[in-house]
């Protein structure tokens, strides 16, 4: 059986459909529209200057505007130029019209700050450059990156504060008004001029109207003493103040005052330095001066108050203290600034007014108010003794102003003043001369002490009599003898008790005493007679007839 063998039919043309090379050239055209899609959003290359890269990676880190990312870092190099880094971004077609004068770059990182952590998204994406911008004229493509975060101004609004002082506080510190934040701290630099700290203060949109030119600025205290109507009010403050510090502003509204964007306010330690009464009528004049003092200037600072009837006028701007050799002691020379619109009236001037005042007689002397402070005050006072001469000190080119030395008050200066009288009064020599009138008054106190034994005795002797006696009052033959003498004994008996008593009131060395001894021997010889007249009568009833007794009695 014969097998037919298939007849191959050979074709001319090529399907073009069926090749092999339809997929690559399909994903030859889409690659290449993706390539033009990529190119034609492509903007231009852009270049930009920063201190430090702050972990800015090339081909990673993105460049955000509006939150959303516009462009990528291309490549990062040193700055051969100066200190830094310079950074090449690609950015997207869409934001070439942004890149004008009004263009800001900087790096965001993450931050922790009073206001709280900032940059936490760039723990995971990593840090990025973020870009601030309005649609401008001028094209630019090389900026210099800032350090930190732009703030519009338009948005919020913006004051100067200056300290003299140093102030720990930080970009971010809030601010408060009557214990609400209502703005924080932007920036603090130091000024180069006037060599005080000076800080932007950033008020939100919201509270702008509650600053003007009257407003004063004072450092928040964490801690507030007060005695008020005999009771201690004692206020803690609330625990983010405690945290993160604060300051605080007050201010009195009135449509007199301006907005206040062109001043620059001072800073005030507290809020009893804010709220320190100003007497006058015009605006600020200060006129410098200069103040020397010797002795004891420990307790002066550089920023002490100057004072005139119990008003803050002034304080103090420069101070510089030296030994004097030949004084052995330290010497203060002070450059102060008075504000004379405190004398200002009406009508008249506040310097002018001042003239006048011290032409009768002015005087500055330093003064401790409180003796727990070791803090002075320069005090004015009126001194008709002391005249103004109106000279001015090379070094300063200001008036010299007639000075005292340090002068206590209040308690301290109580204290020492009866400290004084005290050593006035000699106490020692008082307290020697008490001893040795002690020393002198001992002999006679010893004589006393002995007349006082003598009287002892002598009224112990008296009492033996007077038992005597009382022994013959009793006796059968004393009342023999009859009622008249009974009764006679009785009445020396009282007269014996009322000389005892005597005796008691009386020295046994007085002459008196020596009498009164001798009369009473004789009185106890007297007794004892008598007592053998009663034996010989109760022997022999007769002996007073035949008279016998007598022989007896004085033998």
């Amino acid at each position: 059986m014969a097998v037919d063998e298939p007849i191959v039919e050979s074709k001319g043309s090529f399907n073009f459909i069926t090749s092999i090379w339809l997929v690559p050239f399909i994903a030859l055209i889409i690659g290449g529209w993706l390539v033009y899609e990529h190119f034609s959003k492509l903007g231009p290359e852009i270049r930009v200057e920063f201190k430090k890269s702050y972990g800015l990676v090339a081909g990673q880190s993105v460049i955000k505007f509006r939150d959303v990312a516009v462009g990528k870092v291309t490549r990062i190099e040193i700055n051969s130029q100066k200190e830094g880094v310079i950074v090449y971004a690609r950015v997207n077609k869409d934001v070439e019209p942004f890149l004008n004068e009004t263009t800001k770059l900087w790096i965001v990182k993450p931050e922790v700050g009073y206001s709280g952590v900032k940059g936490l998204d760039t723990l995971l994406s990593g840090t990025y450059i973020n870009m601030y911008a309005k649609k401008g004229e001028k094209k630019i493509t090389k900026f210099v990156g800032l350090e930190s975060e732009y703030v519009e101004i338009g948005d919020d609004r913006y004051y100067a504060i200056s300290s003299s002082f140093p102030v720990n506080v930080k970009k971010g510190t809030p601010i408060y008004y009557k214990g609400k934040q209502v703005g924080e701290i932007g920036e603090i630099d130091l000024d180069t001029s006037n060599k005080n700290i000076s800080i932007l203060v950033k008020i939100y949109k919201k509270y702008g109207n509650l600053v003007n030119s009257s407003t004063k600025f004072w450092v928040q205290s964490i801690v507030d003493l007060k005695l008020n109507y005999n009771r201690v009010e004692f206020n803690l403050a609330p625990l983010p103040t405690l945290v993160m510090g604060g300051i605080s502003f007050d201010t009195s509204f009135d449509k007199n005052y301006s907005s206040g964007v062109d001043k620059i306010f001072k800073l005030y330690r507290s809020l009893a330095d804010a709220k320190n009464t100003r007497v006058g009528l015009s605006k600020p004049q200060i006129k410098n001066f200069v103040f020397e003092f010797k002795g004891d200037v420990s307790s002066l600072d550089s920023d002490a108050d100057i004072i005139y009837k119990g008003f803050k006028i002034g304080e103090l701007k420069r101070l510089k203290i030296k030994y004097n050799k030949n004084l052995k002691n330290f010497e203060a020379k002070c450059l102060g600034g008075i504000d004379f619109a405190n004398f200002s009236t009406s009508k008249s001037d506040g310097f002018k007014n001042f003239k006048e005042l011290a032409k009768s007689g002015i005087v500055a002397k330093l003064e401790k108010s409180n003796f727990l402070l070791n803090r002075a005050s320069i005090i004015l006072t009126e001194d008709n003794a002391t005249e103004f001469k109106w000279i001015k000190d090379k070094e300063y080119n200001a008036y010299i102003f007639p000075t005292k030395d340090l002068e206590k008050v209040g308690l301290m200066a109580t204290l020492t003043n009866i400290a004084k009288k005290l050593e006035a009064l000699q106490l020692d020599k008082t307290v020697d001369k008490v001893n040795t009138l002690l020393d002198k008054s001992k002999t006679p106190i010893d004589k006393l002490s002995k007349v006082l034994d003598n009287t002892n005795k002598l009224i112990k002797s008296s009492n033996k009599t007077i038992k005597s006696i009382e022994k013959i009052v009793s006796s059968r033959d004393f009342n023999a003898i009859g009622g008249n003498l009974n009764k006679t004994l009785i009445e020396f008996k009282k007269t014996l008790n009322s000389t005892k008593k005597m005796l008691n009131g009386y020295s046994s060395n007085s002459l008196f005493g020596d009498k009164l001894d001798a009369t009473l021997k004789e009185l106890h010889n007297t007794t004892e007679q008598t007592n053998r007249l009663l034996h010989k009568l109760n022997k022999k009833p007769n002996s007073l007839i035949f008279g016998d007794w007598l022989w007896d009695i004085y033998m």
